[in-house]
Parts: C-alpha cells; structure tokens; sequence
C-alpha cells in the first residue's frame, strides 16, 4: 500500500509538470496569432499610410498594418443563426499572424469570398473540409463563403475566422483605411509593451485622433497562462499531499519491519553492529522502496499525462492538443521521493538502533 501510494503521488507530480509544460507550449502557439506588439483600436477609420506616418515619429515602432474587422453569424442551410463569427482581416501577406494549419491553406491576397476559419466551426458542421462553403450573413447580407483552411485556436474563444484585407476593405467601403492597427516595436517583453501602448496611445490623443483603446499584444496570452497556472499549483498541491501521506505510510511499514526483525537486529549488535550500521540499514531500505516507486511512477505517469492533457485542454481550449514532456518534473520528483523515503525511515531506524541486545532477547 505504501508503494502504491508513494507511485501514484510521483506519477500524478510528473504527469502535471507534463500538462503544465504542455499548455504553456499551446499557449506559446496560440501566440503566433497575436505577433503584433501593440494593438491600436480608433473610433473612426483612418487610412494607413496617416497611421504609419504618425507612428512611425513615435520612437521604438518599427512597422505598422492596417487590419479589418466584421461581425458576422454562421447560418444553418435553412438560415437559422448558428453562432457569431468574429472575422478578421490582415493583410494575406502579413507576417503578424502565422496560424496553426490543422487542413487546408491560409488566406491569399486575390481569395474572394474565401476564408478560414478556426476549428470551432466544427461544433456546427462536423464534416466541414476545406473546399466546402459555408452560408454567412455579412452586412445584412447571406452570402457563400468558400473555405480554404481550417486552424487551431482557442475553442472557448468562439468562432474566429480570417479573411484579406484587400477583399473585406473593399466589400467594407473603407479601401486603403481602418478602424484598427497592430504595431511592431523595437521590442517584445509584455513590460515593453506596456509601455508602448501608452505611450502611442498619448501620443495619437494629443495629434487628434479618436482612439478607442492602446492594448499589449501579450495581454490576453498573459491573462491565460496565469489562470493555466493557477490549475497547476491546485494539481501539485494534490500530488505532494499523495506524496506525504506515502512518507507517513513508509515510516509506518518500516516501523512494522523494525518490530518483525528485532531478532535480526539483536544478531547484529552481538556480532559488533553499532547505532549507525542498525541506521544505515533500514534507511537504505526507505531509500529502496522510494527508488522503486520512482522507476513505476514514471510508468504509471505517462498515461495519465495523456489522460489528464487530454481532460484539461478540452476545458481550457476546446480542442485536443500534443502532450509535450518534460524532465523536470522527473528530476524534481526524483529528488523529493528520495528525501520523503529517508525522512520516514528516519524514526523506524532511531527505534531500531536503540534496542539493546536484552531488549532483543526479551522479544518474543
């Protein structure tokens, strides 16, 4: 039972650090849709080359494009609303998206009436491929949209879609203007920013424009992986205290072991064993056991690793995604199960080393 529990305790710690370092690496993915470092929302549309003329005065922006954005609802065959489509529109040659292609292709620059469209879609149409069409109502409008691509992205987020610029800004009446804008600085760390967006948000303000909102591109990526964060540590919490019942349960096995081999432990002492040689004994003992359910920990955590990724990025993303493993939660385990073996073997091998050879020939 001690074994088993000590097992459990090290295969739920590893499989976390597993999840944990499997979600982070979604999140990082999921981040290559959000590659613009600031994000600059007006309340009018502008054009592009004013935009870039005016953020480009404004020290550490390097590169500036003009994104569209349109609302619009997913219809059934019958015309029924089915869900809303948050529809964006970058440039099809920008490099501040580099999305995660599941089938199909991205966007192109001459595509009409052409998307694609995250995997949340399939909650509707199970069977939707690339080179289907989907009926959208844009504008007041029901129109056919052919799809060219279906990519990951966070299921809980709603349907995302994309389409070029060059086609929604026509469609739209706002050729060569918009009402948003991703920037590019000098530098990338949330800190930097930070900083950028409110600097570039005085800064419009003050030459006159109707800005919105001046938004971090690590913002929402940051806000997520805190609340993932958040799930590991209630998780590692559960493992340690698997772990520590182990250990108690280990210093009560090799108690019972210590009482079972009193007569042993007499022979020792009366053939010139001291209190250190009685120690050393039963704690290689703990030290075994603990190495032992390290080797089926590691095992037993590879399932539930898959188990568990698999459990909590439907929760969190809506969509199953690839388990990334990692040493660190072996090594760290492997460490700490060693340290909990010899802390409960610890008082048994203090009871064991007292015993006097009378005591022994006592015992009956």
């Amino acid at each position: 039972m001690t074994l088993f529990t000590l097992t459990m305790g090290g295969a739920i710690f590893i499989a976390v650090f597993n999840v944990r370092v499997t979600l982070h690496d979604y999140i990082d993915q999921i981040g290559s849709y959000f590659r613009a470092d600031v994000t600059l929302d007006f309340d009018k549309a502008y054009r592009l080359n004013e935009v870039e003329q005016y953020a480009l005065q404004v020290e550490g922006v390097e590169r500036v494009e003009g994104w569209q954005f349109l609302n619009t609802e997913l219809l059934y065959a019958d015309g029924l609303v089915a869900d809303n489509v948050n529809l964006l529109a970058p440039p099809a040659e920008s490099e501040l998206v580099n999305p995660l292609i599941a089938s199909g292709r991205w966007i192109r620059k001459d595509d009409v009436r052409k998307l694609a469209i995250s995997e949340a879609v399939l909650e509707f149409y199970p069977n939707l491929q690339p080179g289907d069409h989907l009926l959208l109502k844009i504008q007041g409008r029901e129109e056919s949209w052919e799809v060219v691509g279906i990519f990951k992205f966070v299921g809980n987020e709603g349907i995302l879609a994309y389409a070029p610029y060059e086609y929604i800004s026509q469609i739209s009446n706002l050729a060569n203007r918009s009402f948003s804008f991703r920037m590019v600085t000098n530098q990338h760390d949330r800190v930097y920013q930070d900083l950028m967006a409110e600097k570039l948000d005085h800064f419009f303000r003050d030459e006159g424009f109707k800005v919105r909102k001046s938004e971090s591109g690590l913002a929402s990526l940051d806000t997520a992986s805190e609340s993932l964060d958040i799930l590991v540590v209630f998780l590692l919490i559960m493992a340690i205290l698997t772990a520590v019942v182990g250990a108690m349960g280990l210093t009560g096995t090799m108690g019972m072991n210590v009482l079972e081999r009193t007569r042993e432990i007499g022979i020792m002492r009366a053939i010139g064993a001291d209190d250190r040689a009685v120690m050393r004994t039963i704690i290689a003992e703990g030290f075994v056991i603990g190495t032992i359910s390290f080797i089926l920990a590691i095992v037993v955590s590879i399932p539930i690793t898959y188990g568990l990724s698999y459990i909590v990025s439907l929760a969190v993303f809506e969509t199953p995604i690839q388990v990334v493993f990692t040493y660190l939660g072996y090594a760290i385990w492997f460490a700490l199960v060693l340290v909990l073996s010899v802390l409960g073997s610890i008082l048994p091998a203090r009871n064991a080393a007292r015993l006097t050879i009378r005591e022994v020939l006592a015992y009956e």
